[in-house]
């Protein structure tokens, strides 16, 4: 799976932050809410990457992760910015938002597992299932959008319920590929 990343994510358990890291840091959380400066700063970061990934006749779809609740109301604020502004810097490109996996219940929080110490969910534990009907495969780009990879085991989650797609998060702790 390829992960587009405008930045990285760095702990700060692992070190103290530079002003930079806790930016980093703050915005990721925001986007969990989230705040409409954070939507914006973080689409700002990612539209050219996105549009630099993708051939320019690809139409790319935005994929909303659901939170461990199950809702995708913050990841679908997060994806609607972004496609708004793929739309308005890259006005032919074809982007949409689309719904394309749920869950069959909510989840204990990876973050708040990390928080006590414990291990975040594998990708079995995620209860992610396909809630899509068909999907064009020609031409397409699929993105799962969330805002934060910290071992990419959500996203994985994503693409084993769909069968398919890339992600797409504002900061990636390292274990993929950081797209600048």
């Amino acid at each position: 799976m390829n992960i587009i990343a405008s930045h990285k994510y760095v702990s700060p358990r692992a070190r103290p932050l530079t002003p930079e890291e806790a930016e980093v840091r703050r915005i990721a959380y925001a986007l969990k809410v989230p705040t409409v400066e954070a939507c914006e700063t973080a689409a700002r970061d990612l539209a050219p990457l996105v549009d630099a990934a993708e051939a320019p006749v690809t139409t790319i779809v935005l994929m909303p992760v659901p939170a461990s609740t199950g809702s995708i109301d913050a990841n679908r604020q997060f994806a609607n910015e972004l496609a708004a502004e793929i739309h308005r810097r890259y006005p032919d490109r074809r982007v949409q938002v689309k719904t394309t996996v749920g869950r069959k219940h909510p989840v204990e929080s990876s973050c708040v597992r990390r928080r006590r110490g414990e291990a975040g969910l594998q990708i079995d534990q995620h209860a992610l299932i396909r809630v899509a009907g068909p999907l064009t495969a020609t031409g397409t780009a699929y993105y799962f959008i969330d805002n934060m990879a910290t071992t990419g085991a959500t996203l994985a989650a994503c693409r084993s319920a769909l069968g398919f797609g890339d992600g797409i998060v504002w900061a990636d702790e390292g274990r993929a590929t950081i797209t600048h």
